[in-house]
C-alpha cells in the first residue's frame, strides 16, 4: 500500500480526479490506440457521477482555439489523400481538448496540480526503466527478447485490423520504450525532465522530493539512450529557463543542463560517430524541409490533410523514405495549409501570453509558470528537429501541461477575485 500515493486513498479528493491522475500515469505506458480512449473515459466518468459543473470552463480562449483547430483537422479529411488518417487526427486533438478541459476543471488547488505533475514524472521514469532494459538487451545482442518499441507488434496488429497505414521504423541502436520510435520517446522525456527537476526542489514533502530526484536520474538515462543531439540542446534551453524559478537552485540548474548535455553529446559521438550523426541530423533534414516546402507551395491554402501519412507518400515519391518532414511547424503548414498554421500559431500565442502573465505573478504561481515554460521551451527546441505532435501520447502530454498552466492561472484569478470581494 505504500506504493500508492496518499491522495488516491484520501476521500477528500473526487473520484474523477483520481481517475484522471491514474490515467495520466498509465497513458504513456499503454499502446497508442488505448491512449486515445483515456480522455473519453474521464469525461464519461464525470457525466455519470452527475458533476458536469466540474467541466465548466467558460470562455477559455485556449480551449476554444484548440477545439477549433481540432475540428479543422477533422475537416481536412474531405480533401486529404488518406481521409481516415485526417479524421483520426481530428479525433485525437478533440480528445486532447477534452483532456485539457478536464485538467483545468478538476485541478483547482496547488496540491492537485502537483499530483498531476508527479504522475507525469513517474510515468516518464517508468518508461525510462523500460528503455534502460531495452538498451541492456541490445548491448548483449538479444534485442529480440525485449521488443523495442515495446508495443510494435500490438500496434501493427490493431492498425492492420482497421486498415490504417502505419509507418514503423525499426530501431536498432536506440531505445523507444513504449513509444513508436526514439524521437517520440525523447520528446516526451524532454518535456517532463524539467518538471521532474522542478519537483526535486519545490514539492511539498521530503518523500516527494526524493521520488522526484530518483525519477530525474532515470529520465536522464532514458534521454541518454535515445542518442539524440536535439535532446541535448533542448535540455540546455529548458534548464536555463528553469533556473529562474528560484534563487537557490539557479546555479545548480545551469550546471546540470551543461553537464547533462555534454554527457549526451559525448555519448552520441562515441557510439554513432560524429560524421554519421551530422549526416542524419543535418543533411537529411535539410533535404526533407526543402522537399516539404515544394508540397506546401502546391497546397498553400488548405494543405494535404492532417496526419503525417498524407505527407509520407509525397516524400517517398521524391526518394526520401521518411514518415514526415522532421519539423513540427513545417509539418503543420504542409498538413493544414496556411489556415491550419494560423490556428496553430494563435494557440501558441495564447500559451505565450499566459506564460507572460504567470511570470509576472508572485509566489508559487510564478515558479509553476517558469516550470511549465521550461518544459515548453524544450518542446520548442525538439520541434525544430521532429514532428513532435504526430502521435496521441505526444499530443495528450502537450494538452496536460497546457491544461496545468491554465489551471494555475484560473486558481490565481479566482483567489484574486475572492480577495477583492
Amino acid at each position: 500500500m505504500r506504493l500508492i500515493p496518499q491522495f488516491l486513498k484520501d476521500r477528500n479528493f473526487p473520484v474523477t480526479y483520481k481517475i484522471l491522475a491514474v490515467s495520466l500515469f498509465l497513458g504513456s505506458l499503454l499502446p497508442e490506440y488505448l491512449t486515445v480512449i483515456i480522455p473519453f473515459v474521464i469525461f464519461i466518468s464525470c457525466i455519470i457521477r452527475k458533476k458536469p459543473q466540474r467541466l465548466s470552463v467558460g470562455a477559455d480562449k485556449f480551449l476554444i482555439v484548440m477545439s477549433v483547430y481540432a475540428v479543422y483537422l477533422a475537416v481536412t479529411a474531405f480533401w486529404a489523400k488518406i481521409p481516415k488518417v485526417s479524421a483520426a487526427m481530428g479525433i485525437i486533438w478533440i480528445c486532447a481538448a477534452i483532456c485539457a478541459m478536464t485538467v483545468i476543471s478538476l485541478c483547482d488547488t496547488r496540491e492537485k496540480i502537483e499530483n498531476i505533475m508527479l504522475c507525469l514524472v513517474g510515468s516518464a521514469a517508468a518508461n525510462s526503466v523500460i528503455g534502460i532494459v531495452q538498451m541492456c538487451f541490445m548491448a548483449v545482442g538479444r534485442s529480440d527478447l525485449f521488443p523495442n518499441p515495446l508495443y510494435q507488434k500490438a500496434d501493427e496488429f490493431v492498425y492492420g485490423l482497421i486498415n490504417y497505414e502505419y509507418f514503423v521504423e525499426e530501431v536498432r541502436d536506440r531505445v523507444a520504450a513504449c513509444f513508436e520510435n526514439p524521437l517520440i520517446f525523447a520528446t516526451f522525456l524532454v518535456m517532463v525532465f524539467p518538471i521532474a527537476a522542478y519537483c526535486c526542489f519545490y514539492t511539498a514533502t521530503k518523500k516527494r522530493r526524493v521520488f522526484s530526484i530518483v525519477c530525474s536520474l532515470l529520465i536522464f538515462f532514458g534521454i541518454l539512450f535515445t542518442f539524440l543531439r536535439g535532446a541535448a540542446v533542448a535540455i540546455i534551453v529548458s534548464f536555463m529557463v528553469l533556473s529562474f524559478a528560484g534563487k537557490k537552485p539557479a546555479k545548480f540548474m545551469s550546471g546540470v543542463a551543461a553537464a547533462s548535455s555534454l554527457i549526451i553529446l559525448i555519448t552520441i559521438f562515441e557510439r554513432r560517430g560524429v560524421s554519421a550523426s551530422q549526416d542524419l541530423s543535418t543533411n537529411y533534414r535539410i533535404g526533407l524541409w526543402g522537399c516539404t516546402f515544394g508540397l506546401i507551395k502546391d497546397n498553400f491554402l488548405l494543405g494535404v490533410g492532417a496526419g503525417y501519412n498524407n505527407v509520407t507518400g509525397y516524400l517517398f515519391e521524391n526518394g526520401l523514405e521518411f514518415s514526415h518532414s522532421h519539423n513540427l511547424f513545417i509539418e503543420v503548414f504542409a498538413e493544414g495549409g496556411i489556415i491550419g498554421l494560423c490556428l496553430f500559431a494563435v494557440m501558441l500565442l495564447i500559451i505565450a501570453y499566459d506564460f507572460i502573465k504567470l511570470c509576472r505573478m508572485s509566489g508559487w504561481h510564478r515558479s509553476y509558470g517558469i516550470a511549465f515554460l521550461s518544459s515548453f521551451s524544450g518542446f520548442a527546441v525538439m520541434s525544430m528537429f521532429d514532428n513532435t505532435l504526430c502521435t496521441p501520447k505526444q499530443i495528450l502530454c502537450f494538452a496536460v501541461l497546457a491544461g496545468c498552466m491554465q489551471a494555475v492561472i484560473r486558481i490565481k484569478t479566482k483567489n484574486t477575485g475572492e480577495s477583492n470581494q
